[in-house]
């Protein structure tokens, strides 16, 4: 498709209400957070969608496009800001601080993520020089790795295999959470600091081997959203080595993503590595205004909830080979981004997925309003998964389907327990005093718990 300029026009406009948005944004909070991390990426996006569009070749070795209208984007528009409503409203009127849950949950969040990730280690270890090496040496390598996988991805779903790794996806968010909120601790433990490490390592090292970037990506957000969410409660000394150990972090990251796209590009016909680099990022925002609200049919939820359809129905589909046969009415499906508003229109339909939208991010609102200068930690907890949905699906597709449907159920409990344990503290308060009777060579300490 040639783009007309009325094409040129939508795409542009709807970069600068993104670009309206943030000013006023800033405007606002007079400062770098979450929020902004959140929207520039989206800024970020929508200059790309303008280069796809305009990419004379992008349709020669990709999927052409539809001319664009004006009410996809309008639609798009409200509900990213919608799904950003928690974390808008947060930072216009911020906590100074993160009240302690006195619960010891988070160290056991972080001892299973890190026996996981321990567990999962050796086997990347074994592979990691060879892999690595083939990568950077071997232009065919990522594709080759990735066209493996895509040849197993049939017989996967059906069966538990693997259960550290089924550990480690579920609590791969929550394990980056904690990392840094042990990081605003004053007396933190230091080796649990420094175990938290290794799911981050583990989180780009095992996708790299099989040829993906995605997850790796989705974990550098992460990473990036989540310093960006708690510097306000870090030292500035913690800060500049987080700053610097994650500069590092992400050059090293590069290298072997980088090696990937190439490999995954070298099949295409005339496009360049800047051409597919334009279209992995800049295609969400045109996919869905083609289909997102229109993609001949609908998934039942099949992909944004699909365990929970799978405990309620025979007909939910094993993994994402059996879907896409499934549903080959489609007009594109999981194979194409849409963006994680795409995903939940193409499951239920727009007008489902806007009440789906609503309801969900109304009831965040009234659950994170800052009552005082403390920030709890369900709270925070919350405010972190909607904008995970956010930062990861903002140029892709909802990161927390199929199998990660797992991770949302893990942030459900978690959150639902520290709920619980906070209404138990409240009404049934604990206060130690340590009282040393006087005369009493014996016992010389006595707890009086009241």
């Amino acid at each position: 498709m040639k783009p007309t300029l009325t094409d040129n026009i939508l795409v542009i406009a709807y970069l600068l209400m993104w670009v309206l948005v943030l000013v006023l944004y800033q405007k606002k909070n007079r400062q770098l957070d979450a929020g902004s991390a959140i929207i520039v990426t989206y800024v970020a996006y929508a200059f790309f969608s303008i280069l796809t569009l305009n990419n004379p070749i992008t349709f020669i070795d990709y999927y052409d496009y539809n001319h664009l209208k004006l009410f996809p984007f309008i639609y798009l528009f409200v509900m990213l800001i919608i799904a950003l409503s928690p974390a808008i409203v947060y930072h216009n009127h911020p906590a100074k601080q993160i009240e302690n849950p006195n619960t010891r949950v988070f160290h056991m969040i972080a001892i299973v993520s890190i026996m996981a990730a321990l567990l999962l280690l050796p086997n990347i270890l074994m592979n990691l020089g060879d892999g690595l090496l083939k990568l950077i040496t071997d232009t065919d390598a990522g594709k080759d790795a990735y066209q493996e996988q895509l040849e197993n991805a049939s017989d996967s779903g059906g069966a538990i295999s693997n259960i550290p790794a089924i550990l480690f996806n579920a609590l791969s968010e929550l394990s980056i959470f904690t990392f840094f909120y042990f990081l605003t601790f004053k007396n933190r433990n230091k080796w649990l600091v420094i175990g938290l490490t290794v799911p981050l390592v583990v989180s780009v090292l095992q996708p790299i081997m099989v040829g993906q970037r995605g997850p790796v990506i989705y974990t550098l957000l992460t990473v990036f959203l989540a310093y960006m969410f708690f510097k306000q409660f870090l030292t500035d000394g913690i800060k500049r080595v987080v700053r610097y150990v994650g500069v590092i972090g992400i050059l090293m990251t590069l290298v072997p993503v980088a090696a990937i796209t190439v490999s995954r590009y070298s099949v295409m016909r005339q496009s360049t590595v800047s051409d597919y680099i334009n279209w992995y990022v800049g295609q969400g925002n045109i996919y869905f205004n083609n289909y997102g609200l229109d993609d001949n049919g609908i998934r039942y939820g099949d992909r944004t909830f699909n365990l929970v359809k799978r405990v309620i129905s025979s007909n939910a589909s094993q993994n994402y080979v059996d879907r896409r046969n499934t549903y080959s009415n489609l007009y594109v499906n999981d194979d194409l981004f849409t963006t994680f508003v795409g995903d939940f229109t193409i499951d239920f339909g727009p007008i489902v997925a806007f009440l789906i939208f609503v309801a969900f991010n109304a009831v965040v609102l009234f659950t994170t309003r800052i009552r005082s200068d403390s920030l709890k930690i369900q709270q925070a907890l919350l405010l972190y998964f909607t904008m995970c949905v956010c930062m990861q699906g903002g140029m892709t597709l909802f990161s927390f389907s199929d199998t990660a449907n797992l991770k949302m159920f893990c942030f459900a409990v978690l959150y639902g327990y520290l709920v619980l344990h906070e209404e138990i503290l409240s009404k049934f308060p604990q206060q130690i005093e340590i009282v040393r009777p006087a005369g009493l060579k014996w016992p010389r300490k006595k707890i009086i718990i009241k």
